[in-house]
């Protein structure tokens, strides 16, 4: 669990074990969002608090989408066929 917080900064280990509620990151360019999402998701399925199946992650093209689902999946220690990453 703790190379998912590896290289974070304070702000976004809070984000990334966020545990109650919705979240909304705010945040410019280049500001790490992506990671943040991306490790999040590694959390939620290594913690157990959800099923790769359980997840939805939506971006805005089919570029980020790939990338995306390829930083989850390098930080998984098992394949995720489930997840559903997309645009």
């Amino acid at each position: 669990m703790d190379e998912i917080l590896d290289g974070l900064n304070e702000q976004q280990k809070k984000a990334v074990i966020h545990k109650n509620g919705p979240l909304l990151i705010v945040a410019g360019a280049g500001t790490g969002k992506t990671t943040i999402l991306t490790r999040r998701i590694n959390f939620l399925i290594s913690s157990g608090a959800a099923a790769p199946d359980e997840i939805l992650a939506t971006t805005f093209t089919e570029k980020a989408a790939a990338e995306m689902e390829d930083r989850v999946l390098q930080n998984m220690e098992i394949s995720t066929p489930d997840l559903w990453i997309s645009t």
